[in-house]
């Protein structure tokens, strides 16, 4: 129903809600000077959003004729009023008149709908392709096909406009950090899902993971969790890791350039050398050449802490460190000064837990021994490495036979899942 006024054309009000506003039309006057919303012969002057019994809100629409491009721009003027038609007066000292309810808000986005079919005769602007509804899936695409600094940039500014405390963030964080721990958890202990699939499996399928073996998933689970690393190794913070960089010269032939799993990037520079969690520490059997209290180490350990040694050498020399856009690394801003190496490696949870017995005493003994003497390199196991996580996202603290529990109780009662 159109509420109509013969004296002045231009107060004739529109019902949104009861009237199909496919009926209108937007004209400009004969002379092009002005243009006007019609139904039929009859001038509207504006909408009628919501009628209810006291009151009624109004969404006045007038035109004015741009000198650049002679479109008419819409100017929009809100009010409220009662039922004898007088505006209603805000309380207190805001001006605000806000839609209450979704009727309203539903009635004004019909109408902004209406103005935008109009699009050769009336000016939006670039409304239609800066501002627009989507879906939460849809922004979740785009959102992730951003680069890193625009992920930060859009979540700063997200943080701050909805004023989230550091206790919302840090929930917000939760799941997703949780979830980490659930995958660091299955791969210490080889687990597998209720369609029989192992973990390990599973996690290549979802990231689609070609390169084969375990070290290529554990490079890819600590470097999309870089705050397991970032936050953990030693007392400082690692800023960005880099993945396989290069940290020697090749030869004349073009090849055996040494190549570091991780690269720590923050005010000076941290090699980070990945093993598998399987990788054994220790021979499986002492040999006869084994002094008192010692044990042999693997060929395996030997040749990763030689490995690492050797990068640690070789990247004091070389200067062409690049991020993952190809961008060249400054070095004089990321120095790289006897740096600290960082090798992680086995678990020592599974082939030398630390419980009484004479063989995994010895083990224990003469690993930690090996740690504490290694000036050059920190040496650290990956199911350390899980209670050192754990303990970023639980308040809880580890049982200290976390290992020996059944999976599903740990998961249950420990992992809250």
């Amino acid at each position: 129903m159109i509420e109509s006024n013969s004296n002045n054309p231009f107060s004739n009000l529109f019902d949104i809600e009861t009237q199909n506003i496919e009926s209108l039309i937007i004209k400009e006057t004969y002379n092009k000077e002005n243009c006007f919303i019609y139904e039929g012969d009859m001038i509207i002057g504006g909408f009628i959003i919501v009628q209810k019994k006291k009151v009624k809100t109004i969404l006045k629409v007038s035109f004015y004729k741009s000198k650049i491009d002679k479109k008419y721009i819409p100017r929009l003027e809100f009010r409220k009023e009662d039922a004898n038609g007088e505006t209603t007066k805000s309380r207190g000292n805001d001006v605000i008149i806000k839609f209450s309810d979704s009727d309203e808000a539903r009635a004004f986005w019909k109408v902004i709908h209406f103005l935008q079919g109009f699009k050769d005769l009336v000016d939006l602007g670039d409304f239609h392709s800066r501002y627009q509804a989507i879906s939460f899936d849809s922004y979740l695409v785009d959102f992730k096909s951003k680069v890193q600094a625009e992920k930060v940039k859009e979540l700063t500014a997200l943080s701050e406009s909805t004023k989230l405390s550091n206790h919302e963030i840090k929930e917000l964080l939760l799941p997703h950090r949780r979830n980490a721990v659930h995958w660091f958890y299955a791969f210490l202990k080889n687990l597998h899902n209720k369609e029989g699939i192992k973990a390990f499996d599973s996690y290549r399928k979802k990231h689609a993971i070609t390169e084969q073996g375990e070290e290529a998933i554990w490079h890819h689970f600590l470097k999309s969790n870089d705050w397991i690393i970032g936050l953990n190794i030693d007392i400082k913070f690692i800023r960005d890791l880099l993945s396989k960089q290069k940290v020697g010269y090749e030869d004349s032939k073009g090849v055996g350039s040494p190549e570091v799993d991780l690269l720590g990037i923050s005010y000076f520079t941290t090699l980070i050398e990945l093993k598998t969690s399987k990788t054994k520490i220790f021979k499986e059997k002492k040999t006869t050449k084994s002094r008192a209290n010692t044990w042999d180490f693997s060929e395996e350990f030997i040749e990763a802490y030689s490995q690492t040694l050797a990068q640690r050498s070789e990247i004091t020399e070389y200067k062409d460190i690049k991020d993952e856009n190809g961008s060249i690394i400054d070095t004089k801003k990321n120095r790289i000064l006897d740096p600290k190496a960082v090798l992680i490696i086995g678990n020592r949870n599974e082939e030398f837990p630390h419980i009484r017995n004479s063989e995994f005493d010895m083990k224990s003994d003469c690993f930690e021994r090996m740690r504490r003497d290694s000036r050059n390199i920190e040496i650290v196991t990956f199911d350390e490495l899980f209670e050192r996580a754990f303990h970023i996202v639980f308040t809880d603290k580890l049982p200290r036979d976390w290992y020996q529990l059944e999976s599903d109780n740990f998961k249950l009662n420990v992992l809250k899942l």
